[in-house]
């Protein structure tokens, strides 16, 4: 007998089992059924459509292309645009789709793009070679070409177009040296720049700005991968997103614009002031701040061709040029002539061997030792003293000066004015020059030193070597009162929006430490240059403006072996002439170093170049056109004076606050250079 209760227990368990034996037997069923579902999917994909996807699969492939970003804008300091980027085409091909129809499509590529039998041959060998990835064909083609490969697309299965942002330099040759140029980068430089990014193909800065400030100007790539069908067709963004996911796109980071202290309209003026010389460089600087206002080199080249495809012919009149069109002489070193003699006038001055008003007897030459050390004029200046020295260019009077102080001391006074190292532009293999010493002469020359080494580097003869850059900044020293800048020729780091990211300040490498009554007494010797009547550059004076400036004339052969046809000199054994000049007088904005290379008399030749510069700077850039013939038509000087005198304070932005003037006396010289206590003379003896 059950006891009471126990019976409906029972019957309820029952009840639950029954129940979850239910639910078991319909999630199983669910199953069975999800399972059946997939497995009929599977067989229509596999073995209905497998057929139809395996073509579909066949037949797509993705294409992967790094995106080139925009290499950075370049303006000069109007704002002028001087090297930016055009479109370029350039012809790719992926090798497994054109394979499929090579045999029709090779001849007809070859024949649109102008591919020679050897070009076909290397690219036979690239597709066999290059697996899945794609081939450069061709880069830059011209519209023409373009608009073929476009019309006949169908019949080249696998060839592509990509657009490519190219260098491009509006202004051509112009400022050549200093924009530089670009070109592809070398197999062999691959290992080393692949950690930098680079890749077969990219382009990279090879001389000038471009080189300098790469990193700043390149940017970083992107990538686009697309899925294209067996003609190389690109398939619908949807199909493609689908296959790909979202980040089938990476854009590239543009490059960062540089803004110039350059001018191209300056340089421009310094390119025609120049115009029929056949090899010069010039340099131009404001002496207030360092700042670079142009720089000329010739002959010069166009960098678009050397960015794009050179041809063989232009690379072979470059390289077949005796004065070597890529080499910047502007920053290149060479004898700098009498341009030299203010190291050795400010030497005698600061060591006491002379005062400004001392006398030399000049009788046009100077006996020494067995030989004869002349004078450029060989009837002799009579007695001259520093001023008369320094406008009349007289050597003898330089000689004696040399050597009473010796070629270590006029050494330790031309490293002060930045002479012997680089100045510090950055580029374009810039050269230190060469001074002279004693120890140096020991090494270097055959039998070591001789005592006439003194002569020659006193008027910068012999074996000192100086570039025109390095001469602007001495004489911008000068005629500023003594700062010697650093040059500066990029002013602004700014975004494509133009915000700016970095501004490069003036940079003073140091105050010199003479006496300013030095400077005053050489600048007045520059001075009578121009404005004495028996001054060098005399002839070649602004009649609006005072100026000052220093000739220069680099004696290349022995004027009694230097070949002759008639009477005119062989052009490769004439002298070298030099002209540095700065202006206006009484506060100075400009500075020009000219050197000619085989140009003969620097009062002749290079004066007449840089005092033109000069007068088109203030008339045509400065905008001072009226104003200046208003004074030459008997107006008053003073208005055009204070136009002149007038400095945008923003121009100069701490440029001079806060810089630390050091203590007369100058900085410790390199062993070699070590001077005896300044009131030991020798005459005739080095020290």
């Amino acid at each position: 007998m059950i006891p009471d209760g126990q019976g409906d227990d029972a019957v309820q368990t029952r009840t639950d089992i029954a129940e979850f034996d239910g639910r078991i037997r319909a999630l199983v069923l669910l199953f069975f059924l999800v399972l059946g579902a997939l497995g009929l999917r599977l067989w229509q994909l596999q073995i209905v459509e497998g057929e139809h996807y395996a073509r579909l699969a066949d037949s797509n492939f993705v294409r992967t292309m790094e995106l080139a970003p925009e290499r950075g804008t370049i303006r000069d300091a109007r704002g002028r645009v001087v090297a930016e980027n055009r479109p370029a085409w350039d012809v790719h091909l992926t090798p497994q789709i054109f394979r499929r129809a090579e045999e029709d499509a090779l001849p007809l590529l070859a024949r649109i793009l102008n591919l020679g039998p050897e070009e076909v041959e290397r690219l036979q060998a690239r597709m066999a070679a290059a697996g899945r990835a794609d081939i450069l064909v061709r880069r830059d083609i011209h519209r023409d070409q373009l608009a073929e490969l476009e019309t006949l697309r169908l019949d080249l299965p696998g060839v592509y177009v990509r657009v490519q942002p190219r260098r491009y330099y509006p202004f051509h040759g112009t400022a050549a040296h200093v924009l530089g140029y670009m070109n592809e980068i070398q197999r062999g430089e691959l290992d080393r720049l692949a950690t930098a990014g680079y890749r077969r193909g990219d382009f990279i800065g090879r001389t000038g700005i471009e080189r300098a400030w790469e990193s700043v100007l390149r940017g970083h790539p992107g990538l686009q991968r697309d899925v294209v069908d067996v003609h190389g067709n690109s398939q619908p963004e949807s199909f493609a997103r689908q296959l790909l996911g979202e980040r089938r796109h990476v854009p590239p980071i543009p490059g960062r614009d540089l803004e110039l202290t350059i001018d191209m309209a300056l340089q421009e003026i310094v390119e025609e002031a120049a115009s029929g010389v056949v090899s010069a460089g010039i340099a131009v600087l404001d002496p207030r701040d360092g700042a670079v206002l142009a720089v000329y080199s010739q002959p010069g080249f166009n960098p678009n061709a050397w960015s794009g495809r050179l041809s063989v012919e232009e690379k072979r009149r470059s390289d077949n040029n005796p004065f070597h069109p890529m080499l910047d002489k502007a920053v290149q070193s060479w004898f700098p002539g009498s341009t030299y003699k203010v190291v050795a006038a400010i030497a005698a001055i600061e060591e006491g061997v002379v005062t400004e008003h001392d006398e030399v007897h000049c009788p046009g030459y100077l006996e020494y030792g067995n030989r004869i050390f002349r004078c450029w004029k060989r009837s002799g200046h009579g007695n001259v003293n520093l001023r008369r020295a320094l406008s009349e260019s007289c050597n003898v009077y330089f000689y004696q000066v040399g050597l009473r102080m010796g070629i270590d001391r006029m050494a330790a006074y031309a490293a002060e004015l930045g002479f012997g190292e680089r100045p510090g532009l950055g580029f374009n293999g810039e050269s230190p020059g060469l001074v002279p010493t004693r120890a140096w002469h020991e090494e270097n020359s055959p039998g070591g030193f001789q005592y006439g080494f003194i002569l020659n580097t006193s008027v910068g003869q012999g074996d000192t070597r100086v570039s025109p850059m390095q001469l602007a900044l001495a004489y911008a020293a000068l005629a500023n009162g003594g700062q010697l800048w650093y040059p500066r020729i990029v002013d602004r780091i700014v975004t494509g929006d133009g915000d700016v990211i970095f501004e490069y300040p003036a940079r003073l490498r140091r105050q010199l430490p003479f006496d300013p009554g030095t400077l005053r007494a050489v600048n007045e010797g520059l001075h009578d240059v121009l404005h004495d009547s028996e001054g060098t550059a005399h002839d070649y004076r602004l009649r609006w403006t005072l100026a000052a400036g220093k000739t220069g004339t680099t004696q290349v052969r022995a004027l009694h072996t230097a070949r002759r046809d008639g009477d005119e000199v062989y052009f490769r054994d004439r002298d070298h002439a030099w002209y540095v000049a700065y202006a206006p007088y009484e506060d100075p904005q400009i500075v020009v170093a000219v050197f000619i290379e085989h140009g003969g008399q620097g009062s002749r030749a290079a004066a007449p170049v840089a005092m033109r510069i000069i007068d088109r700077y203030f008339r045509e850039v400065r905008g001072l056109e009226r104003e200046i013939e208003a004074v030459l038509n008997g107006g008053r000087p003073e208005q055009l004076e204070a136009l002149l005198l007038s400095v945008s304070p923003e121009r100069f932005p701490e440029a001079l606050a806060g810089t630390a003037v050091p203590e007369r006396g100058l900085r410790p010289p390199p062993p070699a250079l070590r001077r005896p206590p300044a009131n030991r003379v020798v005459i005739g003896l080095d020290d």
